[in-house]
């Protein structure tokens, strides 16, 4: 049994020299870029999966299918897989289905996240998880968690690229970074979207690990912008990112690391989030999106918040927020969850952008056994054509029951 501290944390409220995820009283005026038009959006349910979810298995918005996180259940019968090897068979299968309803396959696969529910697991999950790519293999982030709906061992939420022709990996030049744990590429462009797997702080040459969680950061930036380099960008194209720490005691040294990298431009929305463990002995995993096009992007900013200034990056008409918290509305789940909401539909409105928009939503509970309460109110803020989503169990601070993220792209009428 896990204890209390190891569990997964996601920090919503920090002292403000690290990070904080609350929204603007009052938002500052924003510069609207040029309108980018609008591109069709479709739910994908393959014929055999269930139709009463609150949630959509994929949507497709432009060329872009975003897929919900799927545990090792049969999408017919409910059954649990038994054993890590076979959950994330079911678990791929499933993913597959999903891109067989959308006309696609697991060529066209450009990131995944894979969650653990014991990081033991990894060896075992990169066995199974390989044989399902034979070609290229996407980008990917890994890391292990406190809780995944229906018990389950592990869970998988992808993105795919419609067209094919305009997915490529990049290969960075040997030794520059540290040599991978697993079946995945450095990232992977999918037409003017650059997914980069998750990175660690180990030096390239000898894959040596800092002590400091400071050093460690410093060095997991060196490792992203070597691989933003060789895609001929850099930071000041990061649209979204996470940072993932095992360390609650040096999350106070955190943002003396991170913030030089965007000292001379606006820092991405991004998410802290508290593991028990990633993968190897890292202390630190950093995740990042990264886009071509940086001349058409818009940063809805929050007036309150000079350490995490960026509540939602919008870049050639998708959106990308930061994860909201909303403990001040109260401890009642659905209060809360609403409150969430409301904070990421001011981020949408700034963006021109409503809920018909959105994509996919990563919802983090701190008790998985408010599921029936967060569906009841996801149902009603989307009555039709919901998007994907993603559910984790964690911990917040702070009195928090839940937050939330979103992706939205503007869909046509």
């Amino acid at each position: 049994m896990k204890i209390p501290i190891m569990r997964l944390l996601l920090i919503a409220v920090l002292p403000s020299s690290v990070l904080h995820f609350g929204c603007a009283a009052e938002d500052p005026p924003i510069e609207q870029p040029a309108e980018q038009p609008a591109v069709s959006r479709r739910v994908v349910r393959p014929d055999h999966f269930p139709a009463d979810r609150p949630y959509s298995f994929g949507v497709l918005t432009g060329d872009t299918l975003y897929l919900a996180g799927q545990v090792g259940q049969d999408p017919v019968t409910g059954q649990q897989a038994n054993g890590i090897g076979d959950q994330t068979r079911q678990a791929m299968e499933n993913v597959g289905h999903v891109l067989k309803a959308a006309g696609m396959d697991f060529t066209n696969l450009v990131k995944c996240h894979v969650y653990l529910n014991d990081m033991d697991d990894y060896t075992g999950m990169n066995a199974v998880y390989g044989k399902f790519f034979s070609e290229r293999v996407p980008a990917r982030t890994t890391v292990e968690a406190d809780g995944l709906p229906a018990d389950a061992s592990i869970e998988i939420s992808c993105v795919a690229y419609r067209d094919s022709s305009r997915i490529s990996v990049v290969s960075v030049p040997k030794g520059s970074l540290p040599a991978p744990l697993g079946p995945y590429s450095p990232a992977v462009w999918a037409g003017d979207t650059l997914y980069l797997s998750g990175m660690g702080g180990q030096f390239p040459e000898d894959r040596r690990l800092p002590e400091a969680l400071t050093e460690q950061t410093t060095q997991t930036l060196v490792n992203i912008g070597t691989t933003l380099e060789t895609a001929g960008l850099g930071f000041s194209h990061l649209v979204d990112s996470n940072v993932y720490v095992t360390t609650p005691d040096e999350v106070g040294t955190l943002a003396g690391a991170y913030a030089p990298s965007f000292a001379s431009m606006p820092a991405p929305p991004r998410g802290l989030v508290l593991l028990p463990r990633l993968p190897g002995e890292i202390k630190t995993e950093i995740t990042v999106v990264a886009a071509r096009r940086t001349d058409e992007r818009q940063i809805i900013a929050a007036a309150d918040d000079a350490d995490d200034p960026t509540r939602g990056m919008r870049v050639r008409g998708t959106l990308y927020t930061r994860t909201e918290s909303a403990p001040e509305a109260g401890p009642d789940f659905e209060q809360q969850f609403r409150g969430v909401l409301r904070k990421l539909e001011s981020t949408l409105t700034n963006a021109s952008l409503r809920w018909r928009d959105v994509a996919h939503v990563e919802v983090y509970l701190a008790d998985i056994a408010d599921m029936d309460g967060m569906n009841r109110v996801f149902r009603e803020t989307f009555p039709e054509q919901p998007p994907a989503r993603t559910t984790l169990q964690t911990t917040p601070r702070s009195g928090e029951r839940v937050q939330a993220a979103l992706v939205a792209t503007r869909a046509q009428m």
